[in-house]
């Protein structure tokens, strides 16, 4: 049974990962009451390559105020390179090298710098929150231990698994076809059963591993991290192809290794992420870039958008504050998040394709035809829509310059 509402704030944010984060800032510079809710406190375990782009960089500077030496102090930030390497079947296909450098932070850490930030300007944190259920109409959240909390809106960042995304009445058969299966592993280096024969110190991208998606290995702060993404349509277990995967890169008796794995959205972004007073954000509203996968920014992106289409509405006179915000969340998305998912997800899907029915030719083409220019459209500098210059649209809520 749902409690009595006990407190109400201007909006609730659930999550309290990058994309929760980022709305609370947004929120709090502005003035405006903000509870971010959380089930876990930090620093948590968070499976996750801990990957960041240029583009990265520069939306923690725009929305937190944040440089790579607050990073390397606070933010986990271990190792960085502009190199990259890309593999099909355990065959090199290029080696380049990026006119800007790829970082790699520990996400227990980077997750926690970002909500201290969140609360140094004015979020409260509301760690051990559960949520049970939500009420988009209300504005209401209602924890596990039954008590609820009001605002005039909630934004719903509380990941793949999102308790939020229900109150939208979201076709759950639609999200689970284009919501892919992730195992991450960090492995010590050295020989013997278990362990990764090489150190690491260079990202390395396998595509085909699983046949409808991507392997990687990338420099970890105790061992190299080693996963796949995918989608499972009549793919064999996932485990299996997991411990294949290791295997082909030289693990001894890969079965060993204990798995971990969760769910990552992988194409299915909700074309409309908001009804109500909710509006979803980062995983929740499946704001996962589908080609490479990466999520960090597009968390960091879409919570920024949110938090400033909530400002914008309740600045506002009067009139529905859900609907306002709805609105102008839609159009920040347009101009900036959504352009480069679709046309990541023609890339990916014509790439597969490609590859099903030509081999290995196809990819290696595409990776050794503009190296600088693909490196540049990762990074954000560049468009996934046929490699057009990208200007990155935030909003005027979203920057810390002059608060």
């Amino acid at each position: 049974m749902e409690g009595a509402v006990v407190k109400v704030y201007d909006v609730l944010v659930a999550g309290a990962g990058p994309a929760g984060c980022a709305a609370a800032v947004v929120l709090a510079g502005r003035g405006f009451r903000v509870g971010l809710a959380d089930r876990a406190a930090h620093p948590r375990f968070k499976l996750c390559g801990g990957l960041l782009t240029a583009k990265t960089m520069q939306a923690l500077a725009r929305v937190f105020g944040l440089a790579e030496a607050d990073l390397a102090a606070k933010g986990g930030l271990f190792h960085q390179t502009p190199e990259y390497l890309f593999y099909h079947q355990g065959l090199e296909l290029a080696h380049g090298v990026a006119t800007e450098p790829f970082r790699f932070i520990d996400r227990p850490a980077f997750d926690a710098l970002l909500c201290a930030n969140a609360v140094a300007r004015g979020a409260e944190l509301l760690p051990g929150r559960e949520v049970a259920s939500c009420d988009a109409a209300a504005g209401t959240l209602t924890f596990r231990d039954g008590e609820t909390l009001q605002a005039r809106l909630v934004i719903g960042a509380d990941g793949a698994n999102s308790v939020t995304r229900r109150a939208l009445n979201v076709d759950r058969s639609a999200w689970r076809r284009d919501l892919a299966a992730a195992i991450e592993v960090e492995l010590p280096v050295g020989e013997g059963p278990g362990r990764f024969p090489r150190e690491v110190r260079v990202p390395e991208l396998h595509v085909g591993a699983p046949s409808a998606g991507y392997g990687w290995v990338f420099p970890g702060p105790r061992g190299p991290k080693v996963g796949i993404c995918g989608l499972r349509h009549a793919e064999r277990d996932f485990g299996v192809i997991f411990h294949d995967y290791l295997g082909l890169l030289g693990v001894e008796k890969p079965e060993r290794v204990p798995l971990r794995g969760h769910p990552l959205p992988y194409g299915n972004a909700l074309a409309r992420p908001c009804g109500g007073r909710l509006l979803l954000a980062g995983d929740a509203g499946g704001f996962v870039e589908p080609l490479f996968g990466e999520g960090i920014f597009y968390a960091l992106a879409t919570g920024a958008h949110a938090g400033a289409a909530a400002c914008r509405a309740l600045a506002a006179a009067g009139g529905d504050v859900g609907g306002l915000a709805a609105r102008e969340y839609a159009g920040l998305l347009d101009r900036s998040v959504r352009p480069e998912i679709r046309w990541s997800n023609r890339l990916r899907w014509g790439l597969f394709w490609a590859m099903r029915h030509l081999g290995a030719a196809p990819l290696k083409g595409f990776v050794q035809s503009a190296p600088a220019a693909l490196a540049e459209m990762v990074h954000g500098g560049r468009s996934y829509k046929l490699l057009l210059r990208k200007r990155w649209e935030w909003g005027a809520e979203v920057g810390v310059a002059g608060r």
